[in-house]
């Protein structure tokens, strides 16, 4: 759940149009914990903002409008304002994402059949590498997303309108911060996917607190991060995996 908690509204400047009012507000989730990178599009003056770091938004909206909250974690939400109210709660119900088929395969009893298959099947080709079209590096960043390149100097002699849109724009600024979480936290879950306690028990066969003790020892000869990618990963985990049960083989 989200929660949205709005403090009051304040009348424009006379320059501006009288019917609309500067409207501020925190978007939380269930834990109070501020929740950045939320659209918010006000449909009566067509103003719209994304919630910083700390949940805030600030957008012009006219008397008796409409607010719409888009976050690709939560259903998106339409409300009404109104001058006359101090301040307003919102909850965004979060989304359920169902999970595509999986398929199992029966990769043998012990951890020797398990590595005999992974070494048997190897990398898998796609279909763009068999009809030999040209690859693209899945860790390549797109130019407008690319924070070194839309700050270069380069950059701002060739495209001087551009440099200044790209580093000065809210929106865009807040794009790129959507991104650069998005590309962490893929990378955190392929971590934890790969290094967490069910994929271990699988790959070793240990349980209780044998398993713990060689997560114990893992983390102490780990030096692959979370941006290592999942293969890189996977043979340090074997590796270090061989070493331990050496040292147990081995007499004290």
């Amino acid at each position: 759940m989200c929660l949205l908690m709005s403090f009051p509204m304040y009348h424009l400047h006379a320059q501006e149009d009288q019917r609309a009012w500067l409207f501020t507000g925190t978007v939380y989730d269930e834990h109070f914990v501020p929740v950045p990178y939320t659209n918010v599009v006000a449909h009566g003056t067509g103003k719209g903002d994304m919630t910083d770091t700390m949940g805030i938004f600030s957008l012009y909206v006219r008397a008796t409008d409409q607010l719409s909250f888009y976050n690709i974690s939560f259903h998106d939400t339409t409300m009404y304002v109104y001058a006359s109210q101090p301040g307003i709660h919102v909850k965004l119900k979060r989304k359920v994402y169902m999970l595509p088929g999986t398929m199992i395969f029966n990769w043998g009893s012990t951890y020797q059949d398990f590595i005999a298959e992974v070494q048997r099947q190897g990398v898998q080709e796609k279909i763009g590498e068999k009809l030999g079209l040209p690859q693209q590096d899945p860790g390549v960043i797109p130019f407008d997303m690319d924070e070194e390149k839309l700050k270069s100097a380069g950059f701002l002699i060739n495209s001087p309108v551009s440099f200044i849109y790209y580093n000065l724009s809210k929106k865009e600024k807040g794009a790129r911060r959507a991104f650069r979480l998005k590309q962490d936290q893929e990378m955190i879950n392929q971590f934890n996917r790969v290094l967490g306690p069910t994929n271990l028990q699988q790959v070793t066969g240990l349980k209780d607190q044998a398993l713990e003790d060689f997560m114990i020892f893992l983390n102490q000869k780990l030096t692959c991060d979370y941006h290592c990618s999942e293969l890189q990963l996977t043979k340090e985990l074997l590796s270090i995996w061989e070493k331990y049960k050496e040292l147990q083989e081995t007499p004290q």
